[in-house]
């Protein structure tokens, strides 16, 4: 059985992110780096094509990395909200992924693709302060702050320079290292370097809040959310306050600017959607080491911090967790009666019924909801679990490959197909799909090696022989 909501978050990280942290050399090093006068280094200003290759190995490094929130849904949630952002900000659509972590922080990477850790979504109190935080991320994109910072200075390799801001993103190294404060933090905090940086925030702010408003959000999110971690902070300006806050460095007037922003907007209420909610216990229970300690916490704390039927969400969840299918299901169909067609409940009771091996009856629910949410990410890849859990994995190959023409380079659909593939008997089809796979994470020579294997067994197929022979090409020509 393979339930894919809930995935053990591993302590695997980036090898070159384990070099970073272990050796203190090579952060001296990566300073230095950054600091020395730039007539002292003989760097040409980055190229379009190696800002490109930045981004495409920052990538590769996240998709190797084990602290990543992998789950459909939740992924679904967070992109959503971000499509809802960037629509209303007439921005490109950013790419957020999601980092199991106890810092509060957040990042945002080479060519939009944005980092939210995990604790920062549960220190938040509703969806404006989520989305605020999201948009004032989605901002420093748009100002192109980071390469901006990384130009400021001098450069460093672009292998080597991926490594590090994939670290930081995944904070293996210290968080005061990164986003904002990268360059700040790298050169002994200069006072021109600090001015630079309060103004890059200030800038971010003032976009941010465009966004929420336009988004039909509340602006006073932003200040509010890091008015809360500055109060909360009880030693300012020590090793003790958030990471956000020494990642994104804010003083009185900051806030104070921001919270002027909205004043003269009219007064309206900002409901937050169920999905926020149901989002935020997903993450609890993802992150989560100890089930029983989250079943005390349902049954005692949750609705100081979160509605009634979240909270019921949540304990069905750390139920399935811990097997217990017949108690879990009588939550889930209390809440089901309330919302047959949500898509948290559809997919929790469906995880259930995988439980307890009812394989046709989950794939039935899947293949509904699959009909109600058309070319929906999690459905789709819940949809296609559940299709092979009731062996039938040339139904689920179908689906995963339909919905990898939507969602390109995606590494849960790459390997979902891959497994589908495999269990079709359809060797050739699935070493293929997972050299896709292997490459998504930078792994060009174990990429080469399952191309090779497709290729040995690939006897009568001339399309996938052609697709084989044409990535092996591919790859080949990238590394000369």
């Amino acid at each position: 059985m393979n339930r894919i909501r809930r995935p053990k978050i591993k302590s695997q990280t980036l090898s070159n992110a384990k070099t970073i942290r272990r050796n203190p050399m090579v952060i001296v090093f990566l300073c230095l780096l950054l600091i020395l006068p730039q007539e002292l280094l003989a760097f040409s200003p980055y190229t379009n094509n190696e800002l490109d290759q930045l981004e495409k190995e920052f990538v590769e490094q996240i998709n190797q990395a084990g602290n990543v929130i992998r789950d459909p849904l939740a992924s679904q949630y967070i992109n959503h909200l971000a499509e809802i952002l960037a629509r209303n900000g007439q921005l490109p659509q950013p790419y957020f992924f999601l980092v199991a972590s106890n810092e509060i922080n957040a990042f945002a990477g080479p060519g939009g693709y944005i980092g939210i850790n995990s604790q920062l979504i549960l220190a938040s109190e509703n969806e404006s302060e989520l989305a605020a935080v999201m948009a004032h991320e989605m901002a420093h994109v748009r100002l192109h702050h980071l390469y901006r910072m990384i130009e400021h200075q001098k450069q460093m390799r672009i292998p080597m320079l991926a490594s590090m801001l994939a670290a930081i993103a995944l904070g293996v190294v210290n968080p005061t290292m990164g986003s904002g404060a990268l360059m700040a933090a790298l050169s002994g905090f200069s006072q021109d370097s600090i001015n630079y940086v309060r103004s890059n925030e200030k800038e971010a702010d003032r976009i941010g809040i465009d966004m929420l408003i336009k988004s039909g959000l509340n602006p006073a999110g932003m200040a509010g959310f890091f008015k809360k971690m500055q109060q909360n902070s009880r030693y300012f300006y020590t090793d003790n306050i958030p990471a956000i806050l020494r990642t994104h460095p804010i003083d009185d007037d900051r806030i104070a600017e921001a919270e002027n922003r909205s004043l003269n907007l009219p007064k309206q209420d900002y409901p937050n959607s169920l999905d926020y909610h149901l989002f935020k216990e997903l993450i609890r229970n993802i992150v989560s080491d100890d089930s029983k300690r989250l079943l005390d916490f349902y049954g005692s704390t949750c609705r100081k911090t979160n509605t009634s039927i979240a909270c019921q969400y949540g304990q069905t969840l750390t139920l399935i967790n811990l097997n217990h299918y017949t108690d879990a299901n009588l939550k889930i169909d209390e809440l089901l009666k309330q919302n047959p067609d949500n898509l948290y409940f559809v997919i929790a009771k469906s995880d259930i019924e995988i439980g307890l091996k009812l394989y046709e009856t989950a794939a039935k629910r899947l293949a509904d909801l699959n009909l109600n949410y058309p070319e929906n990410y999690a459905a789709i890849i819940n949809y296609a679990n559940s299709l092979i859990e009731a062996n039938k994995p040339n139904e689920a190959a179908s689906i995963l490959l339909k919905g990898s023409r939507r969602f390109k380079n995606d590494l849960i659909m790459c390997e979902h197909l891959a497994r589908a593939e495999s269990a079709s008997k359809r060797k050739d089809y699935a070493y293929f799909f997972e050299a896709q796979c292997q490459l998504l994470q930078g792994h060009k020579k174990e990429a080469l090696r399952q191309l090779n294997q497709a290729k040995s067994i690939a006897k009568s197929d001339h399309l996938i022989k052609a697709r084989i022979d044409a990535k092996i090409d591919e790859i080949k020509d990238s590394t000369l």
